[in-house]
């Protein structure tokens, strides 16, 4: 019998996937500069480039496994909830399927070296989605819970300005859903992406979607 409790290679394809066309669609933000990544170690793996244009250059660009500090192929390793880096270093910073509810110590860290104009993105199964409940009841990859995590950005003084879902009730493609729906929609998606910024950033630019794609579900920004 197949291990239901971990991701097979098909859920993972599709979850690679959904978060290519997530991050395609919602994630370039004309950020340019020095890149941090962190990951789960079980979640899959997608090339910063998807975050830029071909015209735009990085500066430095590091991706770092969470719980694995020396994992293989790796050219810097450090734990990631005690990064190794000066404050406000990184004018983009990516966690996926590392947060939760936003007491991790790797939240923190990355607010803490995020440039003042930098942006913060948060991917992750969405904790209310299907594809995180039929993960079984030993979980290897986290939900996160948006509200909450909005809650501990406050905290940490920054502000949520975009949040985008990709995936329904376990869908590959679901339609695309116009803002007029997009609210009622995406809290349900079965994967999330959160942006935010320092409060004190001197631009606001949130998710900017280029054109309609047929996997992705686009919301404004979360409300308590």
């Amino acid at each position: 019998m197949a291990d239901t409790h971990a991701p097979n290679e098909s859920n993972l394809t599709t979850l690679k996937s959904l978060s290519e066309g997530l991050l395609r669609s919602a994630g370039r933000t004309g950020i340019r500069g020095n890149l941090l990544e962190i990951h789960h170690a079980a979640a899959p793996l997608f090339d910063p480039v998807l975050l830029h244009t071909p015209s735009e250059a990085f500066g430095v660009s590091i991706s770092l496994s969470q719980g694995s500090p020396s994992g293989g192929g790796q050219r810097l390793c450090c734990a990631s909830d005690q990064l190794p880096f000066q404050d406000r270093v990184f004018d983009m910073v990516v966690l996926h399927h590392v947060i939760r509810d936003g007491r991790e110590p790797e939240l923190e860290e990355a607010v803490r070296v995020l440039s003042r104009g930098g942006v913060l993105l948060l991917l992750g199964l969405n904790r209310m989605g299907w594809r995180y409940r039929r993960q079984g009841r030993i979980r290897r990859l986290p939900g996160l819970a948006p509200l909450q995590v909005r809650a501990q950005l406050e905290r940490l003084e920054m502000t949520l300005q975009g949040f985008a879902g990709a995936g329904l009730a376990g869908m590959r493609r679901p339609a695309w859903m116009h803002q007029g729906l997009s609210a009622l929609g995406a809290p349900l998606a079965d994967l999330v992406l959160l942006q935010a910024r320092h409060r004190d950033s001197p631009a606001a630019t949130p998710l900017h979607f280029r054109k309609p794609r047929a996997h992705v579900v686009q919301s404004a920004a979360v409300r308590g």
